[in-house]
């Protein structure tokens, strides 16, 4: 019976961080810049899914992480699916405390990209924590800032994954069984791709021959007056040019 209730427990758990998830993620994907938040004082009512305060929670947020505020509920989704699923929720408790300097990592790799169209802010993709550690950074290391830009980009990129799978969860079994997915996947994807590029090649060629047969054909038709034609030939000049 106690062990029931803890499955239970679990489940209603995972209930929950799923139902927390898609609220960060609906109050995250309908942000704008215009609403009452943290910088913006308005009366104007919020466009904001969650009202004036998923408005000023998300805003915030944005404001601090920028683009890595999404790994809020990217890691509640993570272990929602772990605790209904009840595969590795033993790990939660030693792992999603470090969930914080996941998205702080990711918060730097997002300020190492060029905004996208649409951006409207004063900071970068990563925020204002994300473009003030990435500033120190480049004063720090002992190169110019294009080299030292894109090494830190790789470096906090390969950091941000191993952060990200380590806060969600994952062991090495996972993780292989991972990138054995991914790399069966691509594989897939590689034999889709050759064989669209293999039925395209073979029907260029026939279609190719297929022209070279009817020109032929037709160069053929136009030689093909023989020597027994071109008497008759001759008769039908001759018989207009004398009516003529």
């Amino acid at each position: 019976m106690q062990a029931m209730l803890e499955r239970r427990g679990k489940e209603v758990l995972g209930a929950a961080l799923l139902v927390l998830a898609t609220g960060l993620g609906m109050m995250l994907w309908s942000y704008s810049p215009d609403d009452p938040g943290w910088m913006v004082s308005t009366d104007e009512p919020a466009r904001n899914l969650l009202g004036r305060p998923g408005a000023a929670l998300s805003s915030t947020l944005v404001i601090i992480c920028g683009l890595a505020a999404w790994g809020a509920p990217l890691v509640c989704l993570a272990w929602g699916l772990r605790f209904l699923t009840h595969r590795g929720e033993a790990r939660a408790l030693g792992r999603i405390i470090f969930a914080v300097i996941a998205i702080a990592i990711g918060s730097v790799f997002a300020a190492t990209h060029v905004p996208v169209e649409g951006w409207t802010h004063s900071f970068g993709l990563g925020g204002l924590f994300g473009d003030t550690v990435l500033g120190a950074l480049l004063g720090v290391l002992p190169m110019g800032a294009g080299p030292g830009l894109k090494l830190v980009s790789v470096l906090s990129g390969v950091a941000m994954v191993a952060m990200g799978l380590y806060v969600t969860g994952f062991n090495m079994a996972e993780v292989r069984t991972l990138v054995r997915f991914l790399l069966s996947g691509l594989g897939t994807s590689v034999a889709l791709v050759s064989g669209l590029v293999s039925r395209g090649a073979t029907g260029s060629a026939r279609a190719a021959t297929a022209l070279r047969d009817r020109n032929e054909q037709r160069r053929a038709d136009r030689l093909s007056f023989t020597a027994d034609d071109a008497p008759a030939l001759q008769d039908q000049v001759l018989s207009r040019a004398g009516r003529s």
